[in-house]
């Protein structure tokens, strides 16, 4: 089996994969989906509320971490490097999905059914106008210093130098493929034909 996410549905892809005892999928693509979770605020929302980047850089985190805020989705895979205890214990959701917390037992089973997993396929681009960082949707994001810092690439992250779900072993091993495509906003990824033939197509290849 194949699965297929992109931006809020990643949670609900990645989720079913690692709670799936025995699951058959053979190929994971992500694309455009927040795979290190969000920072700040939608680019695109930033045209349209003058203050909204002032106010990502400042009290944002106090508000999503609320527990009215955490009945939300979309809150729940709000990744504040620079209150990261706050976001371990606040976050209902993505914590758990990385295995920065839970049960042994059960970070174990998760990393075991992820690894199941043949081939990872990550798509996203620099012009992403949603997720923040653009990057994420390669499993890359920012450094604890957060927007006075730098965005890290996949490999000095902690989520993959930890190798807490298994992301790094899936790459030693070949099986993760990034593939950055500019020039295409958040939804022009859903049915952008040139993306599709660049990032989505040679995957699929071994099933046509």
């Amino acid at each position: 089996a194949v699965v297929s996410t992109q931006s809020g549905h990643y949670g609900r892809g990645r989720g079913m994969i690692e709670s799936w005892d025995d699951h058959n999928v053979e190929m994971f693509i992500s694309l455009a989906s927040p795979q290190h979770g969000v920072y700040g605020s939608p680019p695109l929302a930033e045209n349209f509320i003058p203050f909204l980047d002032w106010y990502s850089r400042t009290t944002i985190y106090k508000a999503i971490y609320s527990f009215l805020s955490q009945l939300v989705s979309v809150f729940n895979y709000y990744r504040d490097p620079t209150h990261y205890q706050m976001y371990l214990h606040k976050c209902k959701f993505f914590p758990y999905l990385n295995n920065e917390l839970g049960e042994v037992a059960v970070k174990e089973r998760q990393k075991t059914n992820f690894l199941r997993v043949n081939k990872l396929v990550l798509i996203g681009g620099s012009d992403e106008d949603i997720i923040d960082p653009w990057q994420s949707t390669l499993f890359g994001f920012y450094s604890e210093q957060g927007f006075e810092g730098e965005v890290l690439p996949m490999e000095e992250t902690m989520l993959y130098q930890e190798d807490l779900f298994g992301l790094k072993t899936m790459h030693t091993r070949g099986d993760v493929v990034r593939c950055q495509y500019d020039g295409i906003t958040h939804l022009q990824f859903r049915d952008h034909q040139d993306m599709m033939n660049t990032c989505i197509m040679p995957a699929l290849e071994q099933y046509v």
